[in-house]
């Protein structure tokens, strides 16, 4: 699960079908984007979004890598 906090109120959101990118309509000028994988695939459009979140889950490592544990 995830939680979405923007700086603003929420006026809109439209969200990609079959596609976990979304995008939020708030009160400034700017439109945050939102690209959750668990929701689905990044269109075909922003597939880079895909490789991006595949090389962020392969980075991340155990604390405990470098221990050795005795039984």
């Amino acid at each position: 699960m995830t939680s979405i906090e923007p700086t603003g109120t929420i006026n809109d959101i439209c969200v990609f079908s079959d596609s976990g990118l979304m995008l939020l309509a708030l009160d400034g000028s700017q439109i945050p984007s939102y690209f959750i994988p668990a929701l689905g695939p990044a269109p075909k459009w922003c597939s880079y979004l895909e490789n991006l979140t595949e090389e962020v889950e392969g980075a991340q490592t155990t604390i405990y890598d470098d221990f050795r544990f005795l039984t």
